[in-house]
């Protein structure tokens, strides 16, 4: 886990400006300080508030705890939708190692949350502590930083999924050139048939029309459900293809 999150440079998450859930996290967490510190003035009117912040303090170590299922299951997920033949395709028409890094972020955010469970475990002790309330400089610092970090959890939860919905569309994609994509093995069958065939065409002289009309036949006799879709292939097929004698 903490192999990719540093591969990745995960870290820089927290302060990249450019990101949509650093600006919503800023931006909420000066709001909310705002209104706290100095509308609220919850530093100078700790104690008549302290019982409603210790149960807020518990509502978001329980909240986290479903984050942090979320955030497993979303690797979960991913792991589980993208076979090695997906992934094959994948690394070759993405430059950009999008499943890994959208994994690494997944990676990211349970260690986000794993951490913020632990030091609000020590904060709800702290205030059920008898000890002074600490200097009020120090208390607006920690109290910045724990808000930024509550709402950029939540934003960056936010932003994986839309990463997954992208991740979702790239595996459609990949999907569908896997379908069109021939392996090594089906062009080797379809050299074989080819050289086949011909022989066959070349020993009884049958021309390209008489062999088509006898796959037409051969398809209206058939229990095959697509067979106009199947007869549009074969008719492209084998007029590109010079196996007979026309």
């Amino acid at each position: 886990m903490l192999k990719r999150i540093k591969i990745y440079r995960r870290y820089k998450d927290y302060y990249t400006l450019n990101s949509l859930e650093v600006r919503a996290s800023l931006l909420f967490t000066v709001i909310f300080c705002f209104v706290l510190l100095n509308i609220f003035q919850i530093y100078e009117k700790f104690f008549l508030y302290i019982d409603s912040i210790k149960d807020i303090v518990l509502g978001i170590i329980a909240g986290n705890f479903g984050l942090l299922g979320m955030s497993l299951a979303g690797m979960a997920i991913i792991t589980s939708l993208f076979t090695p033949d997906i992934l094959r395709v994948i690394n070759k028409v993405d430059k950009n190692d999008t499943v890994n890094r959208v994994l690494s972020s997944f990676e990211f955010s349970a260690l986000n949350i794993i951490f913020q469970i632990i030091y609000l475990i020590l904060i709800f002790l702290a205030l059920t502590s008898d000890k002074k309330i600490i200097d009020k400089i120090i208390f607006q610092i920690i109290f910045f930083l724990v808000i930024y970090h509550l709402f950029f959890n939540l934003f960056y939860i936010l932003a994986l999924i839309g990463s997954c919905i992208k991740l979702n569309s790239l595996k459609t994609s990949c999907e569908a050139v896997k379908k069109v994509e021939k392996s090594l093995p089906d062009i080797a069958n379809e050299i074989r048939i080819d050289y086949l065939l011909a022989t066959i065409l070349k020993n009884s002289r049958m021309n390209r029309k008489e062999f088509l009309n006898i796959l037409d036949d051969m398809i209206d006799s058939s229990n095959i459900n697509e067979k106009e879709a199947l007869r549009e292939y074969l008719y492209t097929y084998y007029h590109d293809k010079k196996i007979n004698r026309d």
